[in-house]
């Protein structure tokens, strides 16, 4: 079936980096990462952009997009959310994401939220919104993809042609994870990405730091 084009508009809008929620300001502990050694050039970023994906925030996140899109009301997701957050930079990094999502949303699309995580506001605001949710979650988390590889570019540093062919290498990833989202509930949520757990919550206390997370 073929996606409405003004759907596809409406979500490259509001998943693209110049929408105003604040998305280039962290990292997801990528920062503390690269202080580390850990990731270094475009082979281990790609490692590590790969795990979070698959076994972290990626595909947590898409199954609580997908699970906030079905509910009736989204408030048991949201607080589900917010439990899964290893740390309090993460904690504040969907939390801050989904009220300047929300922000930006309500005047233009009158979605009728507020306070609630990034994917699950994201969830509600597309459902609310009549778009596909299969695109939905593909577009989500290319651009968490795509958020990552932008702040990789500044950190490593990495440069912009690397930086882009790992994004590139992660679309099959991003789709093959939004179609498992379709399938799936928050019962099949798990994550075993400890190192960047780990990461985030060092963060807190990096000495030097350009990002809020």
């Amino acid at each position: 079936m073929r996606t409405d084009p003004n759907a596809l508009l409406t979500l490259s809008q509001w998943l693209s980096p110049a929408y105003p929620v604040g998305a280039f300001s962290y990292s997801h502990g990528l920062e503390w990462a690269v202080a580390q050694g850990d990731v270094h050039d475009r082979a281990s970023f790609s490692r590590w952009l790969r795990d979070i994906l698959e076994y972290g925030a990626g595909r947590s996140d898409a199954i609580l997009l997908a699970d906030a899109y079905r509910a009736d009301d989204a408030a048991e997701t949201d607080a589900l959310a917010r439990a899964l957050a290893p740390s309090r930079e993460r904690l504040a990094e969907t939390v801050n994401q989904g009220a300047a999502f929300a922000r930006a949303t309500a005047p233009i699309w009158e979605t009728p939220f507020e306070d609630l995580c990034y994917p699950v506001a994201v969830g509600v605001a597309a459902k609310f919104c009549g778009l596909p949710l299969r695109d939905t979650l593909a577009l989500f988390l290319y651009a968490f993809a795509g958020n990552l590889s932008s702040a990789a570019m500044r950190l490593v540093p990495l440069g912009q042609s690397d930086g882009q062919a790992v994004l590139a290498e992660c679309a099959p990833l991003c789709l093959s994870l939004a179609e498992a989202a379709m399938e799936a509930s928050p019962d099949d949520i798990g994550s075993c990405v400890l190192a960047a757990d780990i990461g985030a919550m060092k963060h807190e206390t990096q000495a030097t730091r350009l990002f809020q997370s």
